[in-house]
């Protein structure tokens, strides 16, 4: 499945994008040499062509391997894996046009947790009151999985991005004029365009 935006600045040129000559595009292509070079060092795990039952995701570890930017860890998968039955769909992904599909060892897989994993709680936030179902407040997740419902390639540079905007979203949460203006619970509707914004200002720092 062809990449639509820059793998470094998520632009869509009106050029088109330059494949990587490694994976051919399957995991990375590039508006500019500069972003290729720039995204080198996060693309080079992945950079291999992909079998057609194969799909790149985040393997999230449990906060034993604190802080946050040590437990995103590339995953290739097999589409025969559990996260594509049995995985919980992150509803504000879904409202911000990037739906990514998560699946906990613990509470979807079965397997007795270790630790949290404060990552994937925020993951599943719900859009409606800014908390993670009590499944996943009342039983450690453990370590979980991420893909992005579309199957294309999901990088940390995306997971870090995607995380980092639900942790601004549970700081508006705090605020208490939000709801009582009518605005909802993060004090303006979840939309792309607003995870976007986010998205090229998390780069440009």
């Amino acid at each position: 499945m062809p990449l639509d935006r820059c793998s470094k600045c998520g632009g869509t040129p009106a050029t088109g994008l330059m494949n990587c000559s490694g994976c051919h595009g399957a995991t990375g292509a590039y508006c500019s040499k500069e972003c290729q070079k720039a995204h080198w060092k996060i693309h080079k795990p992945m950079c291999k062509p992909l079998a057609d039952d194969e799909v790149w995701g985040i393997k999230i570890l449990d906060n034993r391997h604190r802080p946050w930017s040590r437990q995103f860890q590339h995953v290739l998968l097999k589409a025969s894996h559990a996260i594509f039955t049995r995985g919980e769909l992150c509803p504000v992904t879904e409202k911000c046009g990037f739906p990514l599909i998560i699946w906990s060892e613990a509470i979807n897989g079965g397997i007795p947790a270790i630790e949290n994993n404060q990552p994937a709680v925020y993951l599943r936030i719900e859009p409606h009151d800014g908390f993670a179902p009590m499944h996943w407040q009342l039983y450690g997740p453990g370590t979980c999985i991420v893909v992005r419902q579309d199957r294309k390639p999901l990088t940390k540079e995306a997971i870090e991005i995607v995380y980092n905007f639900h942790s601004y979203l549970l700081d508006l949460a705090g605020e208490p004029d939000n709801e009582a203006g009518g605005r909802g619970v993060f004090g303006r509707p979840l939309t792309p365009e607003w995870m976007v914004s986010f998205a090229d200002e998390y780069r440009a720092d």
